[in-house]
């Protein structure tokens, strides 16, 4: 069993992991950026459906803390607007994954994880996450960019679900030929 302080410290290492991707996706992929919290190609986004696969709870406490540390950097959002905003960008992969399992019969393993249920994977999380940013944004009175948004989660869950498809083939045969 796992004990609290393994939790806690995985829970802060997977979220400082996805501050950092956020932060450098701003700086590297800047060319792709659209307008403000939107890109063209968005990696952080498939990590967070990366971590609420492989470690639902832990992942999505991750990524819920790493939300609030991205959108506390924005000088117009209250405190309750950063928490909103940290709950609807955690809540887009849950989503995604739980009809995953129970609709489209994903295994909680990942062992069935086939690359036509990679793309019907992304394209699923691509769905929930743009429809729920785009609802806070519009709340809030940002400039929408369904399309963009949609790509560039979409985008960026697929190479990372297939870097993770990748991962998981390799810890299987080097456990295999252990």
């Amino acid at each position: 069993m796992v004990s609290l302080l393994q939790a806690t410290a995985t829970v802060a290492g997977l979220a400082l992991v996805l501050v950092l991707l956020a932060i450098g996706n701003e700086h590297v992929l800047r060319a792709t950026q659209v307008t403000d919290g939107v890109h063209w190609i968005y990696l952080p986004a498939g990590l967070r459906m990366c971590y609420v696969l492989v470690l639902p709870l832990q992942g999505t406490l991750a990524i819920f803390g790493a939300s609030v540390i991205m959108a506390g950097r924005d000088a117009t959002y209250t405190p309750a607007l950063v928490v909103a905003s940290a709950a609807v960008t955690a809540l887009g992969p849950i989503l995604a994954r739980t009809v995953a399992l129970h609709r489209l019969g994903l295994a909680a393993n990942l062992e069935n994880l086939t690359s036509r249920m990679l793309l019907t994977l992304a394209a699923l999380f691509g769905v929930f996450s743009t429809a729920l940013h785009q609802a806070f944004y519009a709340l809030i009175g940002r400039e929408p960019a369904w399309l963009s948004m949609w790509v560039g989660d979409t985008l960026g869950c697929l190479l990372c679900l297939y870097g993770l498809k990748g991962l998981t083939i390799a810890w299987r045969r080097h456990w295999k030929s252990s």
